[in-house]
């Protein structure tokens, strides 16, 4: 339901808003003042602005957001029509996206997840819908912790090598397994649909069973349950030489440390570079001896 209009007493309070903003200068409070006074009965909660360094060719520098209710696309509709234009439609997403007086003047509402029709908006993953491929797999990052999720159910092998690609070339990292945990339990498969709520560009995954229509394959790694190491900035471990990418956290102090990945080392050391010794001729010539031993086994 559309957002009721506000009062008399309201509209001085959003007009105090934008006075904080700072915005007189730029031409934003005049326009707000503008919408306030000509168009009275459409919903408006609040305003906010917005500036562009680098605007593309015939967009406005800067902007003015109206803030109508996050689900009052009937809102949206009503302020593009008083001003002039309609409303992009885009999926569950209304967007109001005009100019007036050279200031643009930008807002969206989006119609709830229960009252869109979901089913028509699943659709099939192309390369445009996911972050990379790879190895001939369509990949996306799952939220900010190094999890991917790959559509199909390729070998555990593929889902291993296009993960140790994205975290060599992406992040700058080595991923090993932690502790005795292997990496190939942090594969997980399944059924998925991919829906096209808000938007095509911003769409969901749900999971579902197999028969469900419109379910495709989808197999997890949870990386984050690995071990990650810096591969950007090696260093020597000063207690036998060796080089040394591997990162860890101290279990008393929890202060993150450099860790030797030599099995019969294992040495810890701060992650400070006033802190880090260099290596000694001795361990040094230590670490070239254990080498040398491995490569006559």
């Amino acid at each position: 339901m559309p957002i009721s209009p506000p009062v008399p007493e309201r509209a001085q309070q959003l007009l105090a808003q934008l006075e904080r903003f700072g915005s007189r200068e730029h031409g934003q409070l005049a326009i707000g003042r503008r919408l306030l006074r000509e168009h009275p009965d459409l919903p408006l909660t609040g305003f906010a602005i917005a500036g562009s360094f680098c605007p593309e060719p015939g967009r406005p520098l800067h902007s003015l957001i109206l803030h109508v209710g996050e689900h009052d696309t009937d809102g949206i509709t009503a302020w593009a029509r008083a001003l002039g234009t309609e409303p992009v439609i885009d999926g569950a997403r209304y967007r109001l996206d005009t100019a007036l007086d050279g200031i643009g003047i930008w807002a969206s509402a989006t119609i709830p997840e229960t009252d869109y029709d979901l089913d028509q908006a699943v659709f099939v993953p192309t390369a445009d819908d996911v972050s990379f491929t790879l190895r001939g797999l369509l990949v996306t990052e799952l939220g900010e912790d190094g999890d991917l999720l790959f559509i199909g159910h390729p070998p555990a092998r593929e889902v291993l090598a296009v993960t140790s690609a994205y975290y060599r070339h992406i992040c700058g990292q080595r991923l090993r397994a932690y502790g005795d945990h292997v990496l190939t339990d942090s594969i997980t498969r399944g059924w998925a649909r991919f829906v096209a709520y808000p938007t095509r560009e911003d769409w969901r995954i749900r999971s579902a069973s197999q028969d469900t229509p419109g379910a495709l394959p989808v197999t997890w790694m949870y990386a984050q349950e690995g071990d990650t190491q810096d591969i950007g900035n090696p260093v020597h471990c000063p207690a036998c030489g060796r080089h040394s990418r591997g990162l860890d956290y101290d279990h008393e102090s929890g202060q993150r440390v450099h860790l030797c990945p030599l099995p019969d080392c294992r040495h810890q050391w701060p992650v400070d570079d006033s802190l880090e010794p260099s290596p000694t001729p001795e361990a040094i010539e230590h670490h070239q001896d254990q080498r040398t031993a491995v490569a006559t086994r």
